[in-house]
C-alpha cells in the first residue's frame, strides 16, 4: 500500500513538472498577457526639435524653428501646429499595454506591410533619440500597435493614435491656412470673371450694395465668414507667371486689399484650379466647389426686384 502511495506521488510530480515547464519556458509568440510598463524610447516633448516621418516612400520632416514648428523637407513651409502637438503628446506619454507578438510572419496581421506603416524618428537637441514604426489601430480606445524597426516584436500601445501620425496625405502636415480677414473690416468685395464684373460695398449701417441694387445679407454674411478663416485644400509646389490670365479673380478690400486668382487646370465635372494669392508666394489647389463657396456670380449676390 506504501509503494502505490509513492508511485501515486512520484507520477503527480511528474505531471506538475510538465505544466510548470510548459507554462515557463519560452515558447516563440508571446501573447497579450504579457503586461509591460515603459515606453520603446523616451521622450520630452520640451526638448524634441525634430520629428522625421515616412510613408509609404514619403518622407516629411519637421523642425522647431525658434518657437514655431516648420516643415523643412520635401519643401519648406509653416507646420499644423495642432497636428505637432498631438503627435509630440502621444511619443511622451503612451504606454506599452503588452506584447502581441515576436514571430515575424505576424508584421502583416498587425499592420507593418511596406504600404501603412509609418516610420517614426525623434530628435532632441539635433541628435536622433529613437525611431520607431507605427502600425494598425487596435479595437482598443486610443490604442496602436508599434514596434522598433530593427525588431520583430510588435506591442499595443496605449494613449497612442494612429491617426495622429499617419496622414491619408502628407501636405496634411502644412499648415492650411490662405489667411484671416476678420469680417468687420471687409469694406468692399470684387468679383471678376468673363461671365461677371462687379463689386459689392458696405455702407455705413454694414449692410452691402452693388450700385443701387441690394444684396443677398445671407450671401455676404457667408463670404465674411469664409474670408475670416481660408483654408485651402491642398498645396501645389509651383510657379504661375505675373502675365497669367486668370479665370476668376476675387478683390476683398479690408485693411488692406487681398486679391485671390484662380486659374483653371483640369477638366471634369469638379475640375482643379490653382488658387494665387497676393498674401503668399506659395500656390495652392483647390477645386471648382471650393471655387464656387467665394465667387459668387451676380445672380446669386443680388436680391431679385
Amino acid at each position: 500500500m506504501k509503494s502505490n502511495k509513492t508511485y501515486l506521488l512520484a507520477v503527480i510530480l511528474v505531471i506538475l513538472a510538465v505544466i510548470a515547464y510548459f507554462i515557463t519556458s519560452d515558447r516563440g509568440e508571446k501573447t497579450s498577457t504579457y503586461k509591460l510598463d515603459k515606453q520603446l524610447f523616451a521622450t520630452d516633448s520640451a526638448t524634441v526639435d525634430k520629428l522625421e516621418l515616412e510613408q509609404n516612400g514619403k518622407k516629411v520632416t519637421l523642425a522647431k524653428v525658434g518657437i514655431e514648428w516648420r516643415v523643412t523637407q520635401p519643401t519648406e513651409y509653416s507646420a499644423y501646429q495642432q497636428f505637432i502637438g498631438t503627435a509630440l503628446k502621444d511619443l511622451k506619454n503612451y504606454k506599452l499595454e503588452s506584447k502581441v507578438s515576436d514571430n515575424p510572419s505576424n508584421k502583416d496581421k498587425f499592420g507593418f506591410n511596406d504600404t501603412n506603416f509609418v516610420k517614426v524618428t525623434v530628435y532632441q537637441g539635433g541628435n536622433p533619440v529613437g525611431s520607431l514604426l507605427v502600425g494598425n489601430a487596435s479595437s482598443g480606445p486610443a490604442q496602436t500597435f508599434i514596434k522598433k524597426p530593427e525588431s520583430n516584436e510588435i506591442f499595443l500601445a496605449n494613449d497612442f493614435l494612429r491617426s495622429n501620425f499617419a496622414k491619408e496625405n502628407m501636405n496634411d502636415w502644412r499648415d492650411k491656412l490662405i489667411c484671416i480677414i476678420p469680417k468687420a473690416s471687409v469694406k468692399s468685395i470684387e468679383f471678376i470673371s468673363s461671365a461677371d464684373n462687379y463689386k459689392i460695398d458696405k455702407d455705413s449701417l454694414g449692410v452691402f450694395h452693388s450700385g443701387k441694387d441690394s444684396v443677398n445679407s445671407q450671401q455676404s454674411d457667408g463670404l465674411g465668414n469664409l474670408f475670416q478663416n481660408y483654408n485651402t485644400q491642398n498645396f501645389r509646389d509651383t510657379t504661375i507667371g505675373d502675365n497669367t490670365k486668370f479665370d476668376y479673380v476675387i478683390k476683398v478690400n479690408a485693411d488692406k486689399l487681398y486679391t485671390f486668382s484662380f486659374l483653371k487646370i483640369g477638366e471634369g465635372t469638379n475640375p482643379k484650379y490653382l488658387l494665387k494669392t497676393s498674401e503668399k508666394k506659395q500656390i495652392f489647389e483647390v477645386d471648382e466647389n471650393f471655387l464656387k463657396m467665394a465667387f459668387k456670380t451676380k445672380k446669386e449676390m443680388i436680391v431679385s426686384k
